[in-house]
């Protein structure tokens, strides 16, 4: 390829990706077109160029290129906000790699995105939730305050009895809380419950999924930005503001990059927040309650969790059981979920049928506390009279087929085997609840069936 230099210039051409190369000494030594777009400069005015002067915004300690040079270990997908000597401001994703010449690192190079513009609009949403998420009052009552108490926690069980007490007992400190279990337990619901047990009761309760956004937008979200700290970026509070005095509650904190973990932990340790792009701290009063869907001690030992952060999280650390493992609390909850829906559709209430309560109370496995609340509204939403539906063959993860007319019926009756894809395949339950109860909602009730 270095004998015919006329070739490699006419495949960096055509790629649509920045190829960014650097020598030991992090100078570049090739640099294609893409990648002159992407940074807002052309090949000739960084070729020859060491990188902290083309880039003076960055440091060893933030350019991807650097810290591969000072480490020899490649960088995959990471995103990176920085300013070329020019002043302009671009965001873009990079996968940076060592080059190893007989053994020695001789190099680096790095393949680069433009997002910058999906970054901007990413910021208009970000700007747009705060703002919504701003505390107003109606009632008395702060937005984002807790929709549900201790009494909305369901069971009485033992596990259930020693989680609410620990719960009680740390809802009236202010030490970090990390609850974690299944999906489906109800981690949320106790969140809520906490906040609305503490003393921050009256206070705004501020929710972010961690693992909805991109590390770069998430860190926006949560701290705010300062105008100016990118192109559109504006004068925005994040989360930690919106919550002071109140909670924040950062779910599937398991999913948050390291980097970020580290500057979360700051904030717990010191109580001081940075908005991106500003030189200036301000003091937050935030509680911090977090949840994850996998043991503590699994997300520690694949990395995805610090152990640093989880020892400043998990000061009370609450497993959410699951509903198999307290089977006594279904009839508890069935007559809960119920009186609720009954209510809510302002429907007479009807028991449930005996054959999905006695499927369910025999094989608790197959279902949640999210679940469960499924066929008690679909029976409180069929009118009296109706017919409830031989239910079992009905239920979505019950392991049998459905009754079928026509042609699927008369096989099933003994005239010929089903094709392979109309028959029963095990599928996940949650999702086949949630798939399920939606189609039959729908359904008018002229349709014979129902739980």
């Amino acid at each position: 390829m270095s004998d015919q230099p006329w070739l490699l210039k006419a495949l960096l051409s055509v790629i649509d990706e920045g190829i960014h190369v650097v020598d030991r000494n992090g100078v570049t030594v090739l640099y294609n077109q893409q990648a002159g777009q992407n940074d807002g400069l052309s090949p000739e005015e960084v070729i020859g160029r060491h990188l902290l002067e083309v880039f003076p915004s960055l440091t060893p300690a933030t350019s991807t290129l650097l810290k591969v040079l000072a480490t020899g270990k490649p960088i995959p997908a990471h995103e990176q906000t920085f300013a070329n000597y020019k002043g302009q401001r671009v965001t873009t994703i990079n996968s940076t790699l060592p080059i190893f010449h007989e053994g020695e690192l001789v190099g680096a190079i790095e393949v680069s995105k433009d997002v910058t513009r999906v970054r901007e609009l990413s910021e208009r949403v970000a700007g747009l939730q705060a703002a919504l998420l701003r505390p107003r009052s109606r009632r008395g009552a702060p937005v984002g305050g807790a929709r549900y108490t201790f009494d909305d926690l369901v069971g009485d069980h033992p596990a259930m009895q020693r989680l609410k007490e620990q719960a009680l007992r740390a809802a009236a400190t202010d030490s970090p809380v990390l609850v974690y279990g299944e999906t489906g337990t109800g981690k949320e619901l106790l969140v809520h419950a906490i906040h609305a047990a503490s003393p921050r009761r009256h206070r705004p309760l501020v929710a972010q999924n961690c693992a909805a956004l991109p590390e770069g937008l998430l860190e926006s979200l949560l701290f705010g930005t300062a105008r100016g700290s990118f192109t559109g970026a504006e004068d925005r509070p994040g989360l930690f503001e919106l919550a002071d005095g109140g909670t924040l509650y950062l779910d599937e904190i398991n999913s948050m990059q390291p980097e970020l973990q580290a500057k979360l932990l700051r904030v717990l340790q010191d109580g001081r927040i940075r908005r991106l792009g500003e030189a200036t701290e301000r003091q937050v009063d935030v509680r911090i309650i977090a949840s994850t869907n996998e043991e503590p001690a699994a997300a520690l030992a694949s990395g995805r969790l610090r152990s640093d952060l989880y020892y400043r999280i998990a000061v009370v650390a609450l497993e959410m059981p699951p509903l198999r493992r307290r089977a006594s609390d279904i009839p508890l909850l069935t007559d809960h979920f119920l009186d609720k829906h009954s209510a809510r559709l302002g429907l007479p209430r009807r028991p449930l049928h005996p054959e999905v309560e006695a499927f369910f109370s025999g094989t608790p496995g197959r279902a949640t506390c999210a679940s469960w609340s499924t066929p008690s509204r679909r029976r409180c939403s069929w009118p009296p009279g109706r017919r409830s539906g031989s239910a079992i063959s009905r239920l979505p993860c019950s392991g049998q087929p459905r009754r079928r007319s026509g042609a699927a019926g008369r096989m099933r009756a003994g005239r010929g085997p089903l094709p392979q894809t109309r028959g029963f395949r095990p599928v996940s339950c949650a999702a086949s609840w949630r798939s399920w109860s939606g189609r039959r909602c729908g359904r008018p009730w002229r349709r014979r069936g129902g739980t």
